[in-house]
């Protein structure tokens, strides 16, 4: 199978790689390298440095033709998404819509989102949040996370985009970096 993993080069991203790689599966990495690092990238994969709001994305897209598409690539401070709502959005929604699109355009079978964990529930009512936990961002970044969820949602229902969306909490481990939140 084809993969497509968008913030292949970041912590959790290339993981992900790595493992796709490990189980024979072919992978294009598109990252920016915003926050992502090239010594990531796994050497058996096309890499293509590549912001996912860029028009590009779509001849990306025609061109490598992913069965399946890994959506990690994201604006992820917290802190930033509250001193600049708007950069925040224009990657985490406008993006990730753009990734979307193109995954409609181009008949992906599924895409995996990478959402969030705690930042999507705001403050928890019970521990540990369920998925029926009540969902209360208290941060541009889990609100544009939730809202990139609602267009998945929207896209399963108008266009039959198959999703799964992940919503991670507390992730830590190798290739990690050590100066981020």
């Amino acid at each position: 199978m084809k993969f497509l993993v968008t913030g292949g080069a970041g912590f959790i991203g290339s993981h992900i790689v790595d493992e796709l790689i490990n189980c024979g599966h072919e992978v294009v990495v598109v990252d920016d390298l915003s926050s992502g690092k090239e010594e990531n990238i796994h050497g058996k994969v096309k890499f293509f440095r590549m912001d996912i709001r860029d028009e590009r994305l779509r001849s990306l897209f025609k061109k490598e033709n992913p069965e399946y598409v890994c959506h990690l690539a994201a604006q992820m401070d917290v802190r930033r998404s509250v001193s600049d709502p708007i950069f925040d959005a224009q990657v985490n929604v406008l993006g990730t819509l753009n990734v979307i699109q193109c995954c409609v355009e181009y008949d992906v079978k599924k895409i995996l989102f990478s959402s969030t964990g705690g930042a999507i529930y705001g403050e928890q009512d019970v521990f540990p949040a369920s998925e029926s936990h009540p969902i209360k961002p208290l941060s541009p970044y889990g609100i544009s996370k939730r809202v990139a969820e609602q267009y998945l949602h929207y896209f399963k229902y108008s266009h039959g985009l198959d999703y799964v969306s992940l919503r991670y909490s507390n992730v830590y481990g190798p290739r990690q970096d050590p100066y981020g939140e």
